[in-house]
This record gives C-alpha cells, sequence and structure tokens, in this order.
C-alpha cells in the first residue's frame, strides 16, 4: 500500500456504488497513537484511486468520521453512536460532490488525497464515509493510514507536544 509504516487500511481496492458507503474497516486511534511517540508528526491520510471508475457522469465525495464507539456485531466495523464528521478530503465546491471526470478520479493511481489528519480526529475510531448518489457505475478506492517520511511533514503540526510534563 505504501513505501512507509502502514498504520491501519480503511479500504483496499474497496468499489463503491450504493448511495453512502462506510470504508470495510475502521482504525482504533487508540492502537495508532501510541506508536507514533511524543513529538511526531500526525499520520498522513492517502487515499487514492485504485481503478478508473465505470461511469464518468457519477459524483463522490468522502468524509473522514470518527465516533467513541463501534459496532461489534460487523465484521469490518461501523461506527456507531454520535458519529463527527471531521475533514472531507473530497469534496466540491459549496460541499458538492466531484465527478467522476476529475482527474483525481479518472486516473488509476492518482491520489485524491494525500495529507496530515487533522487533530479534530480525537474520538476512538476512525472511518472514511463514501457518498455516491448517481451510482450508475462503480468507483475503486484504496485508503490508508501511514507514518509518512519527514519530508512529507515540512510546515505541518506535530501530534503531541514535544515538551514532557514537569
Amino acid at each position: 500500500m505504501g513505501l512507509y509504516s502502514n498504520l491501519g487500511v480503511f479500504s483496499d481496492a474497496q468499489a463503491i456504488s450504493a448511495d453512502d458507503t462506510a470504508s470495510t474497516k475502521f482504525i482504533d486511534m487508540a492502537a495508532v497513537k501510541p506508536g507514533l511517540g511524543v513529538g511526531t508528526h500526525a499520520p498522513m491520510l492517502c487515499i487514492r484511486t485504485s481503478v478508473a471508475p465505470t461511469n464518468a457522469s457519477d459524483t463522490l465525495s468522502i468524509e473522514l468520521q470518527c465516533s467513541a464507539t463501534v459496532d461489534a456485531d460487523t465484521d469490518g466495523g461501523v461506527l456507531n453512536g454520535t458519529i463527527k464528521v471531521v475533514m472531507m478530503p473530497l469534496v466540491g465546491a459549496n460541499g458538492a460532490e466531484v465527478v467522476a471526470s476529475d482527474a483525481r478520479l479518472a486516473t488509476a493511481g492518482a491520489w485524491i488525497y494525500r495529507g496530515t489528519i487533522p487533530y479534530e480526529l480525537n474520538l476512538r475510531y476512525a472511518q472514511l464515509m463514501y457518498r455516491n448518489t448517481t451510482s450508475n457505475g462503480v468507483f475503486t478506492i484504496d485508503a490508508w493510514l501511514s507514518d509518512g517520511a519527514e519530508s512529507d511533514f515540512r510546515g505541518s503540526q506535530v501530534l503531541t507536544s514535544p515538551v514532557g510534563n514537569p
């Protein structure tokens, strides 16, 4: 999936054709954050097109969501309780979905989003929510968290403070 440490996978060539589809997996941030160490940067959220969409007129938007609980009865896990939308790594003007002919979606292997996760991801579990309201075709998406190279973080803030408690 990535050149650097893989901290968790949301979607591995996940086919998205329904109106609202959650990523096949969620990530337990309680397991990810302690492994990062004091003074390290927030993980990179990496989302890319795995296979070009089958219908150029379809639209898609993506939300990064978090929650304090998950539904234990589902295999891949589904967030439940109060779900907080942290950011939208793929969204058009005024919150609209992006059309499949956009270069990020139309090209296999193209980056849809690659950047650090925001501080607002402060609840235990995280997932991606794919919104495809025109669903005539299929989007295929790869998404994961990665501990990228130091050069990827120039100008970004750190996840935890490098200053210890007295």
